[in-house]
């Protein structure tokens, strides 16, 4: 069989649940062979069950969490040494704490770099050596349809994000004289129990902002990015309106952000008052 054909591992991050399992059953119902990555280990089990029902002729788990760089070398290495080619990572580990800047402790700013963007890269940096050596990959970041624009509220998710689509832009091009391909997902509000527990925490602007991009499922979202990986292309875009704004969040981003002071203006002029947050 032509190596290009091959059916290998696809590793993903944040496979236990929301997008990263819904990305496992796709692909399962593909053939691939899975590699899930989270922490608890009883989420990771029954996700293991679920996904060798879609299909998947084998699934391997790792109890980890993907800030530690060494745990996911480590990982990878295991993959390797048994002889598998990797033929799919998708980073899909992830948070997000909203929360208006002047009253968001830096700690929520640290702990959303770690885990969206060195979580990333943690597993990016292993995997993407061994695709390089064996000719072939594919890679796919998932970001946020909160990277093409900052939004109120998310100034620590946001910047997280944004640097998982600059390495991604980089990545694109650094990697594909190897036969590498790498993509960027762009998922909008997804029903997974991220948004469950963020949604709670939004300040009044984030809602009001957040209510006008509509929301998906994640298994939706999955089989459109699955789809599109496929075909090559860069930006992963779940729905038509995230296809449009991809297109020209340039043009558009001024008109969106100026719509958004407008709405920081009215908030704060009716009496929402910011504590600002303790300075060491």
């Amino acid at each position: 069989m032509n190596a290009a054909l091959k059916k290998g591992i696809a590793i993903i991050s944040g496979g236990s649940s929301g997008i990263g399992f819904a990305c496992a059953c796709e692909l399962a119902a593909r053939g691939y062979r899975l590699a899930l990555i989270a922490r608890n280990v009883q989420r990771l089990e029954e996700a293991r069950e679920l996904v060798l029902k879609h299909g998947a002729p084998e699934v391997l788990t790792f109890s980890l969490d993907v800030v530690d760089e060494i745990a996911c070398a480590k990982a990878v290495d295991q993959i390797i040494q048994d002889g598998e080619t990797i033929e799919w990572l998708i980073t899909s580990a992830g948070d997000a704490e909203p929360g208006l800047f002047v009253t968001q402790g830096i700690d929520a700013h640290r702990r959303q770099i770690d885990l969206n963007y060195f979580g990333t890269l943690n597993l990016v940096a292993p995997v993407a050596n061994h695709m390089v050596a064996q000719g072939y990959g594919r890679i796919v970041l998932v970001s946020s349809a909160a990277a093409f624009v900052g939004i109120a509220g998310y100034s620590a998710y946001g910047a997280s994000k944004f640097a998982v689509r600059g390495l991604g832009e980089a990545l694109r091009i650094e990697l594909a004289p190897h036969g590498v391909t790498c993509s960027v997902a762009f998922p909008p509000d997804t029903h997974t129990p991220q948004l469950a527990r963020e949604t709670g925490a939004r300040p009044e602007i984030t809602a009001v902002v957040a209510s006008s991009g509509g929301s998906m499922r994640p298994q939706k979202v999955a089989r459109k990015m699955i789809a599109q990986a496929l075909k090559g292309r860069f930006v992963l875009a779940p729905s038509l309106l995230i296809s449009l704004f991809g297109w020209t969040h340039s043009l558009y981003a001024p008109f969106f952000l100026a719509r958004q002071v407008r709405l920081m203006r009215k908030i704060v002029a009716k009496g929402e008052k910011m504590a600002p947050r303790k300075t060491r």
